[in-house]
């Protein structure tokens, strides 16, 4: 059974995974604005989650510690 840290670093490799391959297609687009604002929208998205899942991996990794 994986701990609650390895489940959240899991779903955090997932995220960057996801926004590489949002990246790509970002870049391969055919530069419809819509598009281009979507994608961009959703690439700002997945940073702030990973953002967030690391912040909370680290305050559990600190928790635990104590």
């Amino acid at each position: 059974m994986k701990t609650p840290i390895e489940m959240l670093e899991i779903i955090s490799a997932e995220i960057i995974e996801n926004t590489t391959l949002l990246e790509l297609i970002y870049k391969n687009s055919a530069e419809e604005p819509q598009v281009d604002c979507s994608i961009a929208c959703l690439l700002r998205s997945l940073c702030k989650t990973r953002e967030k899942i690391e912040h909370y991996v680290e305050i559990c990794i600190n928790n635990q510690r104590k």
